[in-house]
């Protein structure tokens, strides 16, 4: 056990699934106060728009700003979940014991918030499209895509997750037969 404290990668792991945490919390807090102040001060916010892109005809889309504002802090409580459950990980790894079924669950339930993530860049993507295209006009352009390599974290998490619960039903039979 003392063996495992002393890994740099654990370290290194522990570091990043903490402070993943911390930092996807305070985001997401502060997109949602963001979201009354852009409705309050929806006029100068327009101003600023007006100034910044030097055009007359933006408009502010005061609904698809929230709603904008309200995905991007979904997904980012999304990954405030996802870092939390890693860092449960972590902290068994470290503990010693890390075959256990609790994080099979927590790899599986891992995987299912990579996929939400994946689903939920759709239609932040989409809302922000219709908020550039209102201040930039027509020449705005958002890539909505498909990312593979998310998609294969999710298949990655759900093979780790089973093998996790192999491991931890074959380490149970060991012991039943002691």
């Amino acid at each position: 056990m003392t063996k495992t404290l002393c890994d740099p990668f654990l370290k290194t792991g522990v570091i990043i699934a903490r402070s993943g945490q911390h930092l996807f919390a305070s985001a997401a807090a502060l997109t949602l106060v963001a979201v009354p102040l852009a409705i309050i001060y929806s006029d100068r916010i327009l101003q600023a728009v007006h100034q910044h892109f030097g055009m007359a005809e933006s408009h502010y889309p005061v609904g698809s700003v929230v709603a904008l504002l309200l995905f991007v802090s979904v997904v980012l409580a999304l990954w405030w979940m996802f870092f939390r459950s890693l860092a449960n990980i972590v902290d068994t790894i470290a503990g010693g014991d890390p075959f256990i079924a609790r994080n099979s669950d927590r790899l599986r339930h891992m995987a299912l918030l990579l996929l939400a993530i994946q689903l939920a860049y759709i239609p932040t993507a989409a809302f922000g499209l219709i908020v550039e295209t209102a201040f930039k006009g027509s020449t705005s352009q958002v890539d909505i895509f498909w990312d593979l390599t998310g998609l294969l974290m999710v298949m990655v998490l759900f093979v780790f997750a089973r093998v996790f619960r192999l491991g931890t039903d074959m380490r149970d039979d060991l012991k039943g037969t002691i």
